[in-house]
C-alpha cells in the first residue's frame, strides 16, 4: 500500500517546490541568456525561456505525469504497479521510452516555429470555446490511441488466453497499464507544453 501525504505535508511540498523552483528557473533563464551571448548564439530572451520551459516539461512534468498515471491505470486494470513484474529488458526499454519521450517533448515544445504554427492553425479554425474543448479532447484521444493501441491490443489478447492464476497474465496486465499510462502522460505533457509555448510566444 502506498502512503499518501497528509494535506499539511502536501502544502509544505508545494511551498518548497515553488520557493525553490522559481529562483532556480529565473537563474536558469538569466544563465541561458548569458551563455548564449558568450557563445555568440543569436537567440532572444523569450526563446531561451521557451527552451527552459520545454526542458522542464520533458524532464520533470513527463516523468511525474507518467508515475501518477501509472498508479491510476494499474488500479483500474487491477494490476499492481510493481517494478518486479517487468523483466530487466522491459524495464530498460521503459527507461528508453522515457528518455525518447523527454527528447521529443523538448524538440516539439521548444522551437518558436512550432508554437507559431499551432497558434496560427488554431486561429484559422475560429471555433467557439465549447467546440475548442471538444477538438482538444478528440485530438488527445486520437494521439493516445495511436501511441498505445498496438501494444495494448496484442497484450490484451495474449492475457485473455492465460488463466487468472498464471503469473504471465499479471505481467501482461501490468504492461498494458504502463503503456496506457505512458501514452496518456505524454499526451498531457505535450498539450501543456504547447500551451505554455504559445503563451510565451503571445505574451513575452
Amino acid at each position: 500500500m502506498s502512503r499518501t501525504p497528509s494535506p499539511a505535508a502536501q502544502i509544505v511540498i508545494v511551498v518548497v517546490a515553488v520557493g525553490v523552483g522559481v529562483p532556480v528557473g529565473i537563474g536558469a533563464w538569466i544563465g541561458g541568456i548569458l551563455l548564449a551571448e558568450n557563445l555568440g548564439v543569436r537567440i532572444s530572451p523569450e526563446q531561451v525561456f521557451a527552451w527552459i520551459i520545454a526542458a522542464v516539461v520533458g524532464v520533470v512534468l513527463w516523468p511525474l505525469s507518467l508515475r501518477a498515471a501509472r498508479w491510476g491505470f494499474s488500479k483500474a486494470t487491477g494490476a499492481a504497479p510493481v517494478a518486479a513484474a517487468a523483466s530487466r529488458g522491459e524495464r530498460a526499454f521503459r527507461v528508453l521510452v522515457v528518455i525518447v519521450g523527454a527528447v521529443a517533448l523538448v524538440a516539439l515544445c521548444g522551437p518558436r516555429e512550432t508554437a507559431s504554427t499551432v497558434a496560427t492553425a488554431w486561429e484559422a479554425l475560429a471555433i467557439g470555446r465549447r467546440e475548442s474543448g471538444l477538438v482538444i479532447q478528440l485530438a488527445s484521444l486520437v494521439l493516445v490511441a495511436i501511441l498505445a493501441t498496438p501494444v495494448v491490443f496484442f497484450t490484451h489478447r495474449a492475457a485473455k488466453t492465460l488463466s487468472p492464476d498464471d503469473p504471465r497474465r499479471h505481467m501482461l496486465r501490468e504492461r498494458e497499464a504502463w503503456t496506457l499510462a505512458a501514452a496518456t502522460a505524454w499526451t498531457v505533457s505535450l498539450g501543456l507544453g504547447l500551451v505554455l509555448a504559445i503563451a510565451i510566444l503571445l505574451w513575452l
